[in-house]
């Protein structure tokens, strides 16, 4: 198999309908993340996004490896922590070897935390394994609320209640699936940012490029990739708002915010609900909550996707430097001084971050 890497800028009707033929063999890639509408996005506003090229003696692309430049030869996944989602795109059972993926593309090493778990091609890199949890609504969302309700959760009926009560109380509720109200995205911007200020994260929508990215994002609308903007409104009020996006079977939940003077009513969970019920309407079998340890995500979860952080790497001194770092934040991270050594991480990762814009 011959591999060799192209800019993402170069990708064509032809390999893009290729890419399409591919994602529709393998239920794995059915996230809008593997979409190639999502790679070109970030391409768009960076120029620094590559796509590997695996091609069969024929001539036939089997599979397509996007990824983004770190540094000279280490790479990284496509939009770095805007990533929810990394791998390759083959159909099942295609055989590819890591090292020889690398060699292809020119990498020494490529740093991945959000990589399928079941990607063979990887699999002898992973480091820490976690998983994406999602609402699965195959059987449509009445059913979902119905096996959720018999699994023990109370949750889900509590939000619902909470937004009966905001109804009794304050209003009737206006909610949008695909908003096209600017002053509604710029508060999704504002009070996200606001949030990472809060907590000490990284200020990542700061970063120009990743506006510009959501932005892009926002006007796409096909039958394989929407971007979406999602409003609960009261009257003109915002209450609620998410910004994400969608393939044709996947939602993907990515950006949610809620305006904290109605914290009481919890307008996120109520904004979940209806988009989940608005989208599973127009043929959508999975909402993806995304990896993290949110106290919401299990109330709405019945479903999990197996994820892997690590780092792919062929025998270097650049890869061996690399991996020594890496292996030192994760004693770090697992030691009993975590917590002690979690604030200066944070300010440091903020300053890298501003770095970065």
């Amino acid at each position: 198999m011959r591999i060799y890497k192209i800019s993402a800028s170069e990708l064509d009707d032809g390999l893009r309908r290729r890419w399409r033929e591919i994602q529709g063999t393998n239920p794995s890639l059915r996230n809008p993340y593997f979409c190639p509408e999502y790679t070109e996005s970030v391409a768009a506003v960076r120029d620094d996004v590559f796509l590997g090229i695996l091609e069969e003696q024929d001539g036939r692309v089997a599979g397509i490896f996007p990824f983004q430049m770190a540094t000279r030869h280490i790479a990284e996944p496509v939009g770095g922590r805007m990533s929810d989602y990394q791998g390759l795109i083959v159909s099942p059972g295609t055989e590819c070897d890591a090292g020889e993926l690398l060699r292809g593309c020119g990498l020494k090493v490529w740093k991945f935390d959000h990589l399928l778990e079941d990607q063979a091609c990887f699999s002898g890199f992973h480091g820490v394994k976690d998983f994406s949890q999602a609402m699965d609504m195959s059987n449509g969302y009445d059913a979902y609320l119905a096996e959720k309700r018999k699994s023990g959760s109370r949750r889900l009926a509590q939000f619902q209640r909470k937004g009966r009560k905001f109804e009794r109380e304050v209003g009737a509720f206006r909610f949008e699936t695909y908003s096209t109200d600017e002053d509604a995205f710029e508060q999704v911007i504002a009070w996200k940012r606001e949030q990472c200020i809060r907590t000490g994260a990284p200020d990542f929508l700061g970063w120009g490029w990743t506006r510009a990215l959501l932005e892009r994002i926002w006007r796409i609308r096909n039958t394989h990739f929407s971007g979406m903007l999602s409003v609960l409104y009261h009257d003109e009020t915002i209450i609620a708002a998410h910004f994400g996006m969608k393939s044709s079977t996947v939602c993907h939940w990515w950006f949610p915010t809620y305006n904290s003077e109605y914290s009481r009513y919890s307008p996120g969970g109520v904004l979940l609900l209806k988009l989940a019920e608005s989208v599973a309407a127009d043929g959508i079998t999975l909402v993806d909550l995304g990896k993290g340890k949110e106290e919401y995500k299990p109330s709405f979860s019945n479903y999990e996707i197996g994820l892997a952080e690590g780092t792919a790497f062929v025998p270097s001194p650049i890869a061996f430097l690399y991996k020594a770092r890496q292996d030192s934040e994760q004693f770090l991270r697992r030691s009993p001084y975590a917590e002690r050594v979690k604030t200066p991480i944070r300010k440091v990762r903020r300053l890298l971050g501003k770095r970065s814009a």
